[in-house]
């Protein structure tokens, strides 16, 4: 039986076979015909039989026959009834039954039974942060662990480091490591100036005039090169064992010649710049410790300078060393990573004072102190200056020796051979910095509108008309006019302008675990104090026997019971009509009567 519990009312309809009940009334009338004329043929016996009283002749003799009947017309009417019921039934029965047993005795007997203790106590200590933002104009002032620092100094970058150093070594306010970033913000820096003299940004002005000539030697093949310095110096270089024995016989005779070079293989840094311990500002020597950049900035110009001219990327690594926190905890790997990074970041902007396309000074993320760490483990110094560093590269260059010339009689011009053409090849200078001694008078920087007359008088400790005494006087100018929004620092030959709101965002470490409590005043602000240590302690003893029985059983019973009827009535309504018998038939019968009666 076909599962009619989702069937449509048609469906079931089609189910109880009306058709077929239909098709059975009109075979009925077939029927009925066949028999009315299967009687008609018996009735031919007595037509055909000879009678006494007719003298021996039948009725057929007599021209009777029997009569056919055929039916004229029928018609059929029926109705049917259809009734369907579908009962569903479903019983669940769920029993449960547990019990549960503890106790505080032990049974080893049983075999869930068990005994643990455990005491003990843990300390937790972790390095902690905590950010606060110093306007760079103010010369308030942040109290730190209760120890107050008045902010000092005639300029933003002045007054951000000297608090640095402060804090740093004050033991009492507990917080080692101090860095700072500052909030770029866009000014409109032009100058009358020639570029080649003078460069300026969105925020800085940097003196590009240079005391000695500069040059640049790109050497990629093991030949026979003479290099012509001058019309009086021509250095002549032989083939070696291989490129890199050539390019240090390159250098030799060059050095013998009075030059001071420096030599950079293709996988070795253009300029390494070291830093003091956990800072991050460049600086030309520190008489604190094995610091010595001497050089260094004449040599990131002459890198930014040439990397301009043949449209060269520029990659900065930083780097630290594995010293760890006064207390003896080391300092985590972000942190160190975060110093790296900083001191990457100091170098690429001034990189980019210099002239270097930001869009192409890229920052290499910094590894932080692994490097270091690897040495200590092979008996190295935790304290090592080679690893507070940072690595400035061009990517894809051969061997580059940078020449700088001492003496009026070590000027170059006339060199030969000439590769400054970018994208050359082959031996040569790729790139010459004539001495140039900055003549700015009657020039200027305007920014934002208003000009500063450039002045090279002597400042700053420094000889006049130098860059640093240009820088100086420049910072001193913007610095004295109260009616512009910005202050301005000299470092070196660059001279960096900051907003007076803008703020410098300033993150200090500690590892202690004392609360240090921080507040500030007059443009210093606090954005997140240091998140607090936490001790525990923990003894746990526990002993006893345990026992869990659940028992369950569930009765699931399902039924289903299917009823259909199907009632109906029919009616048939026919016409007869009588017919001869065919003459053919007759003829039939009447030849077969004379054949028989022959025989």
């Amino acid at each position: 039986m076909p599962d009619i519990e989702n069937m449509t009312p048609g469906e079931v309809l089609a189910e109880a076979s009306v058709a077929d009940f239909i098709k059975a009334l009109g075979l009925s009338i077939a029927e009925a015909q066949r028999a009315l004329d299967e009687n008609s043929v018996d009735q031919i016996g007595e037509f055909i039989r000879p009678r006494e009283g007719l003298d021996g002749r039948s009725l057929l003799d007599l021209g009777l026959s029997p009569a056919f009947y055929h039916y004229q017309h029928a018609d059929i009417s029926c109705s049917m009834q259809l009734s369907l019921r579908v009962e569903k039934d479903l019983s669940v029965g769920v029993n449960l039954s547990g019990s549960f047993s503890d106790t505080s005795t032990s049974d080893e007997n049983r075999s869930e039974s068990t005994t643990s203790t455990e005491s003990g106590s843990t300390e937790v200590s972790r390095e902690r942060t905590a950010e606060i933002e110093i306007q760079s104009a103010s010369t308030g002032a942040v109290s730190i662990g209760g120890r107050e620092f008045q902010l000092s100094g005639g300029d933003p970058l002045t007054r951000i480091r000297a608090l640095q150093e402060a804090v740093r070594s004050d033991a009492s306010a507990g917080v080692p490591r101090l860095l700072y970033e500052p909030t770029p913000r866009t000014f409109t820096i032009t100058t009358d100036a020639p570029p080649d003299r003078v460069h300026t940004t969105s925020n800085t002005v940097a003196f590009l005039g240079s005391a000695s000539d500069f040059a640049i030697i790109q050497i990629d093949a093991n030949a026979d090169t003479s290099y012509v310095f001058n019309g009086t110096t021509t250095i002549a270089t032989t083939a070696q064992g291989d490129l890199d024995t050539y390019a240090a016989h390159v250098e030799a005779q060059v050095q013998a010649a009075g030059y001071t070079t420096l030599l950079a293989s293709p996988t070795s840094p253009l300029v390494t710049v070291n830093f003091a311990t956990g800072l991050h500002h460049f600086q030309e020597t520190n008489p604190d410790g094995p610091v010595d950049n001497t050089g260094d900035r004449s040599r990131l110009k002459l890198i930014a300078l040439v990397a301009r001219a043949r449209n060269l990327a520029i990659t900065v690594q930083g780097y630290a060393d594995a010293q760890r926190y006064p207390g003896g905890q080391a300092i985590s790997d972000q942190e160190n990573r975060r110093l790296g990074d900083r001191r990457a970041a100091e170098i690429k902007a001034i990189l980019e004072s210099y002239g270097a396309d930001p869009a192409r000074v890229k920052i290499t993320p910094s590894t932080g102190a692994a490097d270091a760490n690897a040495d200590v483990t092979a008996g190295g110094s935790r304290a090592n200056v080679n690893f507070r560093r940072v690595d400035v590269r061009i990517p894809g260059r051969p061997h580059w020796l940078s020449v700088k010339s001492n003496t009026a009689a070590q000027a170059m011009s006339g060199i030969d051979p000439d590769r400054r053409a970018p994208g050359s090849t082959g031996n040569g200078f790729i790139f010459l910095l004539a001495t140039q001694a900055l003549s700015l008078s009657g020039m200027k920087c305007t920014i934002d509108g208003t000009d500063f007359p450039f002045s090279g008088s002597a400042a700053g400790g420094h000889a006049s008309g130098s860059a640093e005494a240009y820088a100086v006087n420049l910072r001193d100018d913007i610095n004295g006019n109260a009616s512009v929004d910005y202050q301005a620092s000299a470092d070196g030959n660059i001279v960096t302008v900051f907003g007076k709101s803008s703020p410098f965002k300033v993150t200090l470490l500690t590892a202690e675990n004392r609360q240090i409590q921080l507040s500030g005043r007059d443009g210093v602000s606090i954005k997140r104090e240091f998140t607090r240590t936490s001790t525990s302690s923990l003894t746990r003893q526990n002993t006893g026997n345990r026992t869990v029985a659940v028992g369950a059983s569930v009765d699931v019973r399902f039924g289903r019971q299917f009823e259909m009827n199907v009632t109906g009535n029919s009616a048939i309504s026919a016409r007869l009509v009588s017919i001869p018998a065919p003459p053919q038939f007759l003829e039939t019968i009447k030849e077969y009567l004379r054949q028989d009666n022959e025989g």
